[in-house]
């Protein structure tokens, strides 16, 4: 992704602190273009796939997601639409377009009372200590519930909802 950019290439980019621009979002083999028109999405897309047809990688347009008002026409890779979609998920994470956390907060929740319910056992063994009932709690459900929480544009009623699931 690095190579594509190299030679100057900032339009499209959102802009960051100092002179830096944002143009994509990388973990591992997942990767999100971060683009803010139709002509710099499709140069950025395009730049990608020769970029990755170099070391013998393509893009797997059965992953790729558009965000609604990108655009009104159907963008096609490879020969298969791209599927114009309100949010999606990205490393456990929905990324909404309207930029609300509540399908994050509803998910977590959900993962987190399903964590403290396959614990149960370990919740009334009598033989673990308060301390270390309250140890695994912290390391597991609250990590559970909580993750990537601190990017979560909260709302009171969003901030309550997660109050609720962690004093049930």
């Amino acid at each position: 992704m690095q190579n594509i950019f190299r030679g100057g290439y900032s339009a499209g980019c959102v802009a960051w602190e100092g002179e830096a621009n944002l143009r994509d979002l990388g973990f591992a083999d997942d990767i999100a273009l971060i683009t803010d028109s139709w002509s710099s999405m499709q140069h950025t897309t395009t730049a990608l796939t020769l970029e990755a047809g170099k070391v013998g990688l393509c893009i797997n347009p059965e992953k790729c997601r558009l965000p609604p008002g990108m655009t009104s026409q159907t963008y096609r890779l490879h020969g298969s639409d791209i599927e114009n979609v309100d949010d999606f998920c990205y490393l456990g994470s929905y990324i909404s377009y309207n930029g609300s956390c509540e399908n994050n907060v509803r998910v977590r929740v959900g993962k987190a009372t399903a964590v403290f319910g396959k614990m149960k056992k370990i919740w009334k063994n009598r033989c673990i200590s308060l301390k270390v009932k309250l140890r695994l709690y912290e390391a597991t459900i609250l990590s559970t519930l909580l993750y990537s929480a601190d990017v979560w544009p909260l709302t009171a009623t969003l901030t309550k909802r997660l109050n609720a699931a962690h004093h049930r």
